[in-house]
């Protein structure tokens, strides 16, 4: 089971503390794009009607923005959403999931929750996604391939040709899954290769893109992430798909939001810097910080993470520790606020010097 991260309020009411800064889930410091708070409030008043259930207007917007057609385009309750709809959809009671080891949770879960079985590859020594053995792992059983590029919770990126590698290794029946959800973040390494989903998808019809409005464009609250690949693919998609599941806030919020280049670009310099900064200045014995092109950064401490972890709470800075991971040592910790960020970095060097002596 997925197990979300402890609210702020929550963490302040148990702890009796004020001004906890939160850096577990990923979220952009810099809030929502002021584009999409402009936009909502005047559709408050039309609440009691049911949302677009085909997600037209929204649709149209990034069909237009990612320059494909209308009917490769699918919305889904954010892009986790997508994820157990593609194993519904596409998966019989004999096929694969296939990813590995260390990527993210609702992989797993989606093919748990279908009753379909998940393959976890070995990674590399760096945690990051070995191409040779994800394609060692895959038999004739094998229908989606997922790999999120940049990695959640690892950071790590698969590269353009190991992509394609991944690809033509395919049977033909099988489908490529690119999550995307911190490509916008990603861009702001462009010295970095990083596989392109649509690039791919403009090479085989067998790739599905999926990405969110969570991350970047700061509507998590919200809800809502697409999915883009062939069109046929999209239909089979769609046919298990809720009625009304994008709500209309979500889907206005992510039309107005789509447009803002400035805020996107904003938070991609601020979650590079930040994230640079955690891997100059977080230091301790036997401490690792992993390189990221997302908005948080891997920290192996050395040691076991839950104590550090809930030390780190009492001082009021919530990260997220990744035993759900098999990563009983490592602790994941988003990128704050420039003004939070000394103290964040502050308090980590402090838990990663502390408990080792304690």
């Amino acid at each position: 089971m997925y197990q979300p991260g402890k609210p702020i309020e929550e963490l302040e009411r148990e702890l009796g503390i004020t001004g906890a800064i939160k850096v577990a889930s990923n979220e952009n410091p810099l809030g929502p794009s002021p584009k999409a708070l402009a936009a909502i409030p005047p559709a408050l008043a039309q609440l009691h009607m049911y949302p677009d259930a085909g997600g037209f207007a929204l649709r149209r917007a990034l069909a237009a923005k990612y320059e494909v057609d209308l009917a490769q385009v699918a919305i889904g309750n954010g892009s986790n959403d997508l994820v157990y709809q593609l194993v519904l959809a596409t998966c019989e009671p004999d096929d694969e999931v296939l990813s590995h080891r260390y990527a993210f949770l609702s992989y797993r879960l989606a093919a748990q929750v279908a009753g379909r079985a998940y393959v976890a590859s070995p990674t590399t020594p760096d945690l990051a996604c070995d191409v040779d053995a994800l394609i060692a792992a895959i038999t004739p059983r094998t229908k989606l391939v997922v790999l999120g590029t940049p990695n959640n919770p690892t950071g790590s990126i698969v590269s353009s040709g190991g992509a394609r590698r991944v690809l033509e290794a395919l049977p033909a029946r099988a489908l490529l899954v690119i999550d995307e959800a911190y490509a916008e973040y990603a861009a702001a390494w462009p010295e970095v290769d990083h596989a392109d989903g649509l690039a791919l998808l403009a090479r085989d019809p067998r790739v599905i893109v999926l990405r969110t409005f969570s991350k970047i464009y700061g509507l998590a609250g919200l809800r809502v992430g697409f999915a883009v690949s062939d069109a046929g693919v999209i239909d089979i998609l769609n046919r298990v798909g809720r009625t009304f599941h994008v709500s209309s806030l979500a889907q206005l919020g992510a039309i107005a939001a789509l447009g803002d280049d400035e805020h996107v670009a904003r938070s991609a310099r601020h979650a590079r810097a930040a994230v640079e900064q955690m891997q100059r200045e977080v230091t301790g014995p036997g401490v690792r910080v992993y390189p990221s092109l997302a908005n948080f950064v891997l920290i192996d401490c050395g040691r076991p993470s839950t104590p550090i972890y809930d030390q780190l709470l009492r001082r009021g800075v919530i990260v997220r520790p990744l035993a759900a991971w098999g990563l009983p040592s490592h602790l994941r910790v988003s990128v704050a606020r420039e003004a939070d960020m000394p103290r964040v970095v502050a308090a980590l060097n402090e838990m990663l010097n502390e408990m080792l002596d304690a």
